[in-house]
């Protein structure tokens, strides 16, 4: 078996890289915030485990027990992370400031629903717009959107057919679970699907073979 896990924390005044400018070109400082694929955690857990039974092995080494549950293998990789961060956006045609973006006013916090499709990724009540001339008062990346969960898994079987020749079985399933991969929500204050969840991956594949 081995383990990984990642506590980290992203900040820079671009949220990805240089591929975005200055958010806040008229006030840079603002701009300096977590980045867009910032993850708080991450979790990493791979193994590779023989079932213990057949020959060689500790439990039912003879026997019809032993053709069937013998030499038979289980793998897989589970990774779990946080949802990378949320940037809510707002209209920027008050601040008559040509290529800045805004963000919208928030009142309270975040309340998550945790819908999907048609019901709503978070309450959408209680953000406002932020008065003429003036910036929202919620900062760039401050919330985390879904998080991400995956598991793939192999199953395997050794057969010995003489010394020198055997035969592998194998059957392998990404994402085996068939957990979907939701993608963030729509952050920008005012769009007809604000607060909707409208995008997802990670379907399962499998395949198998023999060797």
């Amino acid at each position: 078996m081995t383990t990984a896990y990642t506590f980290g924390k992203s900040l820079a005044p671009l949220g990805n890289d240089a591929v975005e400018g200055l958010a806040y070109y008229v006030n840079p400082r603002r701009s300096y915030a977590r980045t867009a694929y910032d993850r708080t955690h991450t979790f990493v857990q791979s193994y590779v485990y023989e079932l213990p039974f057949g020959k060689g092995k500790p439990w039912l080494q003879e026997g019809v027990a032993s053709w069937f549950l013998g030499g038979w293998q289980v793998t897989g990789v589970l990774s779990l992370m946080t949802g990378i961060p949320i940037n809510f956006v707002a209209s920027t045609g008050a601040l008559n400031t040509p290529g800045n973006t805004n963000s919208p006013n928030l009142n309270g916090k975040v309340n998550f629903l945790h819908g999907i499709d048609t019901a709503l990724w978070f309450d959408t009540s209680n953000f406002s717009a932020p008065a003429a001339g003036q910036f929202g008062n919620l900062g760039r990346y401050t919330t985390d959107g879904p998080g991400f969960f995956n598991l793939d898994a192999s199953l395997f079987r050794h057969f010995r057919i003489t010394e020198r020749w055997d035969l592998e079985l194998r059957a392998e399933g990404y994402s085996s679970t068939n957990t979907p991969q939701f993608g963030n929500p729509n952050s920008t204050f005012g769009a007809a699907s604000f607060g909707h969840v409208t995008s997802a991956g990670g379907n399962r594949t499998s395949n198998s073979a023999q060797k």
